[in-house]
This record gives structure tokens, C-alpha cells and sequence, in this order.
């Protein structure tokens, strides 16, 4: 029986000894917290054979839907199309829903659209429960003005010309902060392109608004507009807005837009869509 359990002992033993040396003898063993995190969010995507994505779709240049035939382009479409690609969906499988900047995060709260590209920031998204990837751009203040009208530039040359931005907006605070204009000479509107149309009839000099925003009606309309950078102040960056707790679709799409801004596409696809006459704003910095 001595002899028995002696022998027994000793293939434990030798047992032990493989296995650690095939873990290695730093390795640590594997842990439920050291794999990678499910995705809720593209589970339910697999489930229903598409992703069906937010947009603003009212910017010429960022989004923009044909009135006639509903189709939607522009640098946050592509985008779209770049998402769905890495995540394995072919183009049919991609559906675009307009939305506005009140609807877009409770809308990705609501699990009516999976991600929003709207130009939501990630201070906008935390406050709404919300993960932000990327960021996918980074975008200062511009100035749109007529080439026919005053040239306005910058605040040195829009001191005492009207201003429009969107009422209570972070735009219309950013260009109060920079004194773009008189306080009194900053026109409040309910929307970019109601601005646009006041310019377009005198009504104001310039449109205060992200360079991406007003950049692109200025693409929209070369022969009339033209746009600005402003140096000042600080750029805000536009995140994918997706559901909280979604860790691993937060981590890929990051890794999606990275991808993107390394090998070129992303300057190719801001480019086709917002032209190369107006100021480019640099690539996003994505944190590793």
C-alpha cells in the first residue's frame, strides 16, 4: 500500500510540473475578466442582419438626405459605411435614420438606432448614460461669409457685423467666448441652414458654426460662400454616440476610426465630401 501511494504521489506530482510548464511561469491563468467583452449591441445588430445608424442628415458635406430621392451622402455617411464594413455587414445591410441633435442620443438610449453621428461630443454623451468611440473629428469654429458681402474672417473683421449662430447652442457660447461680434450684433437663429438663408439675403455678414458645418455649405455653394478657420477657441471633438455598458463595440469602433486615420482613408473620404478649397480641420488624436 506504501509503494501504491508513493507512486501516486509522484504522478500528481509530475503532473503538476507539466502544467506549469506550459502555462509559463509568469502566466497567469485565465480569467473571466481578461477576455474580451461580449457586445450587447452588436449581438442585437447579428440578430437582425443590419445596423441601423443615426444621422442629423440636415448638413451638406456631414449628412445630408436628397429631398427627392432620400438617399443620404457625405463625410458621416462614408463613415457609416466604413463602421459597417469592419464590423462584417455588406452596404445592404446598413440602414440610415434622420434624426436631429434633440432625438439622437435618446434615440440610441431608446435602442432605436444602434450608434449616432451627429456631432454629439462625449461631455453630451456621458450625461445621457451613453459610451463615446473614436473621436472621428475634431472641429473648431468657422465663418461663412458671401464673396459678394464683407469679407469676414476672423473677429477683427466681424467686429460690428452680424453674426449668426443657433440659439442656445454650444457654437453660439463658443462665439460669444471668442468675441466674434458685438454681443448685441450676435443673431440668434433655430438652425444652421436658417442662418444660411439670412445670409444668403443679407439679412446677416456671417454664420458662426463649426468649420466641418459651415465648410460644407460653402462646398454646397462655391460660386457665393466661403469659409474661415477661426484659431480660437479650443476645437470640440464629434464621438459615435452608442449604448453604455457596450465596451467591446466602444473598443472596435475606436479601432475602426483609428484604422481609418492611419492609412488615409479618413482625410480621402473628408475630402471628397467637404472639397479641398475650404480650411481642414487635422485628423482626430485617438487615445490608444
Amino acid at each position: 500500500m506504501n509503494q501504491r501511494a508513493t507512486g501516486l504521489a509522484a504522478l500528481v506530482a509530475a503532473a503538476s510540473v507539466l502544467v506549469v510548464a506550459c502555462g509559463g511561469p509568469d502566466e497567469p491563468a485565465p480569467t473571466t475578466s481578461s477576455r474580451p467583452a461580449e457586445s450587447a449591441t452588436l449581438k442585437r445588430i447579428t440578430d437582425r442582419g443590419k445596423i441601423i445608424i443615426g444621422l442629423r442628415a440636415d448638413t451638406p458635406g456631414l449628412a445630408h438626405r436628397d429631398p427627392v430621392s432620400g438617399a443620404f451622402d457625405g463625410f458621416e455617411v462614408e463613415l457609416g459605411k466604413l463602421i459597417a464594413a469592419g464590423l462584417g455587414l455588406k452596404p445592404d445591410q446598413i440602414t440610415f435614420t434622420q434624426l436631429t441633435s434633440d432625438t439622437g442620443l435618446p434615440s440610441v438610449v431608446a435602442g432605436t438606432v444602434d450608434i449616432f453621428l451627429g456631432g454629439a461630443t462625449k461631455a453630451q454623451a456621458g450625461p445621457a448614460g451613453l459610451l463615446a468611440a473614436g473621436p472621428y473629428l475634431t472641429a473648431g469654429l468657422g465663418l461663412l461669409y458671401r464673396k459678394s458681402g464683407p469679407t469676414v474672417t476672423d473677429a477683427a473683421s466681424a467686429a460690428g457685423r452680424k453674426v449668426c449662430t443657433v440659439s442656445n447652442s454650444p457654437e453660439q457660447a463658443m462665439a460669444r467666448d471668442a468675441k466674434i461680434t458685438d454681443p448685441g450684433k450676435l443673431v440668434g437663429s433655430t438652425s444652421v441652414r436658417d442662418c444660411v438663408d439670412e445670409l444668403g439675403s443679407g439679412g446677416v455678414d456671417a454664420v458662426a458654426d463649426y468649420l466641418p458645418v459651415v465648410s460644407g455649405y460653402a462646398s454646397a455653394d462655391p460660386g457665393n460662400l466661403s469659409v474661415s478657420a477661426l484659431a480660437a477657441p479650443k476645437p470640440v471633438d464629434y464621438v459615435i454616440a452608442l449604448p453604455g455598458g457596450d465596451s467591446g463595440l466602444r473598443d472596435r469602433l475606436t479601432r475602426i476610426v483609428r484604422t481609418a486615420v492611419t492609412d488615409g482613408t479618413w482625410q480621402h473620404d473628408y475630402d471628397q465630401a467637404l472639397g479641398t478649397s475650404a480650411p481642414k480641420p487635422a485628423p482626430p488624436q485617438i487615445p490608444s
